[in-house]
């Protein structure tokens, strides 16, 4: 390849690289272009959303076309658009909810979070406090320029139109009232500005309502326009620190332009103080001074702080404020041990706020002074509650071995809510450590602004010796309860059973006692004839061998009948309740009484203790028969009409006057079981004509629940018939 040949190559090779390159410009210069120029555009919210939009606190929504937001929060932001949009316009109508607060729009903001000026970029609004149009720029921090009047203020309720326009490093805005057309103007220029940003919403302690939000395009002309009717504009340079910012501004509602100029240099002028460079001054100087800082107490006396502490100022001259409020506090300054003093003090109010957050320290930090005058958060244990004066409530408190004092004045004790000795309490107020204040009593006291200052955190400790004595004296009372109720227990369980085996005693006296007796008379009768010389015949013999063994086989009768009686369970009472009763009956009665087991109606599922109790029901009754009636016939019918369940024992005996005979174990155990089963029991006798036993219970379980109870009540008032025969 010639040399001539590569040089063209080579000259065709950067000219294409050349060609690309500014082809690449001129994209990124249109894709630039493009993108910083913002479309006309009105948003009108349809449907009711805020779709593309982001909020950073605040509680926003739309209400008729209209944006609202529904909440005091300081610097509330909605932001929308794009953050490389540079030189437009930007329209809105505002509405006031509150009579305190400002409300306004938001241009080239980026770096947004949710703070109070928690973004980068400038804030156009108008303020009630002093009735200005205000314009400033949020780095992380506030730097505001010299307000301008609003003509007729800035009230609650009225329509306001703000105009912004931003082209390059010029920034111009003006308001009007939609009900008289009074208009306010302000214009700034800036060397180092926000060169590009979104649009947005802003409120700081109030609501309010946004309308007709509009975006276009602007230029120079636009700026003009509305710098034309300010005079003479400034160029100011915004304080990076918001100290600096302090020393070289000072506004009030008297401005009536929007001249931008550091006031004149005065010796004598008063200076703004930070509450830290207070305790730096000469002990001799004489001249005034001022302080800005957030209210923290106001009563009588006022107490201020700022980012560097906290001032006292007695008896001030001031208006009506709140605690949050932001205000400048001009007078003597006086030098404290810890904290400064301002007397003399004359109190402008700046703009109304939010309370600012404790600091949240230990009693021995408080006691330290590295906190006094400032608003604070401990907590500490109530040891006692003392009234100072006619007025002034006193609260002792200790923590960490720190004892300390909550001062609550101007208040009667019913204000207090409910405190106990020894609570944990947490305790939110202004920290003092001025003797004056302590009574030398304690090394600091904390001065309450409300009841809502005083937090229960924990009630008092249950563990105290009291307390700890009378769990003693319950517990030595409970075991001597306890054992009084076991001695009781095992006598009423002993009674229980003596009264069992009284029972059977009787039984076995009236029965087999009786056929053994018998027997034995008959054996020896037998021994007799056969001792005797003249031998009787063996049909004598025989005769009374009989008698003899009718006797053992009547004792091993009533021997089976008692053991039937006694053997009262069954693997399934329920189902297999006719089946038991008819077992009972053949192993009592045997093959001597013919016996008939019937069951009419559908039968159903009985409750446990419903067939228990018919069943031990039945068993006596069967036993009674067999033992006492001598019958030939046996009927158990069980009878299943729903919800009802009906069992009758009868038999064709001797019967017995049922009006006139005593009741004996059996027929007492046959009624308590009744009893248990919420039934009725009837026995109809009469001699020679046999006995019919029945009973009548329902299968309802709340009707069984109600029998059981009762029994249960019996059992117990029984059992308490006892304690007091102890």
């Amino acid at each position: 390849m010639s040399r001539r040949s590569a040089l063209l190559r080579m000259a065709g090779y950067l000219a294409m690289a050349a060609a690309l390159a500014l082809l690449c410009g001129v994209c990124g210069w249109i894709y630039l272009r493009l993108g910083s120029t913002p479309p006309t555009h009105v948003y009108e919210f349809k449907g009711g959303k805020l779709e593309g939009y982001n909020a950073y606190g605040g509680a926003w929504e739309v209400v008729n076309g209209a944006v609202h937001n529904n909440s005091d929060e300081r610097g509330a932001k909605l932001v929308m658009g794009s953050a490389r949009w540079k030189n437009y316009a930007l329209t809105a109508d505002l509405k006031f909810d509150g009579a305190h607060g400002d409300m306004g729009v938001i241009v080239r903001s980026t770096n947004e979070e949710e703070g109070v000026d928690a973004y980068n970029g400038y804030y156009v609004g108008l303020r009630t406090t002093d009735g200005t149009l205000i314009i400033g720029r949020s780095d992380y921090g506030w730097m505001e320029a010299r307000p301008v009047l609003m003509p007729g203020g800035v009230h609650a309720g009225i329509w306001y139109r703000i105009e912004v326009v931003a082209v390059g490093c010029r920034i111009a805005a003006s308001s009007r009232n939609l009900t008289t057309n009074q208009t306010a103007w302000i214009a700034v220029e800036e060397h180092s500005c926000a060169p590009a940003g979104r649009i947005g919403l802003r409120s700081l302690a109030t609501g309010g309502t946004w309308r007709n939000i509009g975006i276009r395009p602007a230029g120079f002309s636009d700026y003009m326009e509305i710098r034309s009717h300010t005079g003479v504009v400034g160029h100011p340079e915004f304080p990076r620190r918001e100290a600096d910012y302090n020393r070289i501004f000072r506004f009030s509602p008297s401005y009536a332009t929007s001249v931008m100029s550091l006031p004149a240099a005065d010796e004598h002028a008063n200076q703004l103080y930070h509450t830290g460079d207070l305790q730096n001054l000469s002990r001799n100087q004489d001249h005034p001074v001022s302080v800005r800082g957030v209210v923290t107490l106001a009563n009588h006396d006022l107490y201020v702080q700022d980012a560097e502490g906290g001032v006292f100022v007695p008896s001030p001259h001031m208006p009506l404020l709140n605690v949050g409020d932001e205000v400048e506090v001009t007078g003597h300054a006086e030098r404290g041990l810890y904290s400064s003093t301002i007397n003399d003090g004359t109190v402008r109010l700046l703009w109304n706020g939010s309370p600012t957050p404790p600091i949240v320290i230990t009693p021995l930090q408080a006691a330290s002074g590295a906190y006094d005058a400032r608003f604070v958060e401990t907590e500490g244990r109530l040891t006692a509650i003392r009234q100072w004066g006619s007025n002034e409530q006193v609260l002792e408190l200790i923590g960490g071995g720190q004892p300390f004092s909550a001062l609550y004045e101007n208040q009667p004790s019913s204000s207090l809510p409910p405190l106990e000795i020894n609570s944990l309490l947490r305790i939110r107020g202004v920290c003092v450590l001025n003797r004056k204040v302590t009574r030398e009593i304690t090394p600091f006291a904390i001065l309450l602004r409300s009841s809502d200052d005083i937090q229960v955190i924990a009630p008092p400790p249950w563990w105290t010796p009291e307390h700890v004595a009378l769990l003693f004296l319950f517990l030595i009372a409970f075991a001597l309860l306890v054992q009084l109720l076991y001695f009781r227990m095992r006598t009423w369980q002993a009674g229980i059973i003596t009264e069992e085996r009284e029972r059977l005693a009787h039984d076995i006296h009236d029965t087999m006692a009786q056929s053994f007796a018998g027997l034995g008379y008959q054996i020896q009768g037998i021994r007799s004839t056969v001792m005797r010389k003249d031998h009787a015949d063996v049909k004598t013999i025989a005769d009374q061998l009989d008698v003899a063994y009718q006797l053992v086989s009547k004792s091993h009768a009533e021997a089976s009948r008692t053991i039937a009686m006694l053997n009262a369970s069954a693997p399934d009472i329920q189902n297999e309740l006719p089946d038991l009763l008819a077992n009972t009956a053949r192993k009592i009665a045997g093959d001597q009484i013919d016996i008939r087991v019937a069951v009419e109606g559908t039968p159903f599922r009985l409750d446990l203790q419903l067939a228990n109790s018919l069943l031990h029901i039945g068993q006596e009754a069967i036993t009674n028969a067999a033992s006492h009636a001598g019958p030939t016939k046996l009927n158990v019918i069980l009878r299943y009409q729903e919800p009802q369940v009906e069992l009758i024992v009868e038999d064709n005996g001797c019967g017995f006057d049922a009006t006139q005979a005593r009741a004996g174990f059996g027929i007492l155990g046959m009624r308590k079981r009744a009893r248990v089963a919420a039934g009725q029991l009837q026995i109809s006798s009469v001699p020679g004509q046999g006995t019919r036993v029945r009973v009548a219970a329902s299968s309802k379980p709340a009707t069984l629940r109600a029998g059981i109870l009762a029994t249960t009540a019996e059992r117990l008032r029984a059992l308490m018939k006892w304690l007091r025969v102890g």
